[in-house]
C-alpha cells in the first residue's frame, strides 16, 4: 500500500533561495525551466483550493523560504484562464495549510488588467506594488497604483500590515 504524500515531498520540489526577491510577471519561466514538474498528487493534496478548477490549470514550484519551527513557507504559480498569479502558501508541519495569498501576477476580467509585482526582503516582508488599468496598457494610470506589505507571523498565518501615514 502506498502511503499519502507529505509535506517533505512537496518541500523537495522547491529550491530555498537567497533574499531578497522579486517576483514579476515573467520570471515564472525561470522557475519552470529549473525546477521539476510537480505531480499531480501532490497538487491535488497540498496546492489546489478549489476542487473545480478545469484540467487546464497549471502549477509550478518557485521556492521556499527558509522552515520555521511551527511552518514552512512556499511560493507556486498558478496559471488559469486570464489569471497568473503567484501564490504564497504556509503549511504546518503535518501539512495541513495554515494561510496562502495571492502576492503576484496578472489577472483580467475581460475589461480591466489587475498586475501585481512583490518584492521579499531579507527579513521575510512581502512589499507589493498593485495596479488595475484598461486592457489597453498606454492608457495607464499611475495614481490608481498602490503598495502594501505583508508579514508571515511566528504562527505562519499571512496578515496585510496597517501602515500608518
Amino acid at each position: 500500500m502506498k502511503r499519502p504524500p507529505a509535506l517533505k515531498d512537496l518541500v523537495a520540489f522547491f529550491p530555498q533561495v537567497d533574499l531578497p526577491i522579486t517576483l514579476t510577471s515573467e520570471i515564472h519561466h525561470i522557475f519552470s525551466k529549473e525546477n521539476k514538474p510537480l505531480p499531480e498528487v501532490l497538487i491535488r493534496g497540498f496546492l489546489r483550493e478549489d476542487e473545480n478548477e478545469d484540467e487546464f490549470t497549471e502549477y509550478v514550484a518557485c521556492f521556499r523560504l527558509p522552515a520555521m519551527e511551527l511552518y514552512q513557507s512556499l511560493v507556486f504559480w498558478k496559471a488559469s484562464l486570464m489569471s497568473y498569479e503567484y501564490i504564497l502558501a504556509t503549511y504546518q508541519p503535518d501539512g495541513l495549510m495554515i494561510s496562502s495569498k495571492v502576492i503576484a501576477g496578472t489577472k483580467s476580467n475581460g475589461n480591466s488588467l489587475l498586475k501585481r509585482i512583490a518584492t521579499i526582503d531579507e527579513e521575510g516582508l512581502i512589499l507589493i506594488a498593485e495596479g488595475e488599468g484598461p486592457l489597453d496598457e498606454r492608457r495607464y494610470n499611475a495614481d490608481q497604483s498602490h503598495t502594501y506589505q505583508l508579514e508571515i507571523t511566528e504562527t505562519g498565518d499571512i496578515l496585510q500590515m496597517i501602515i500608518e501615514n
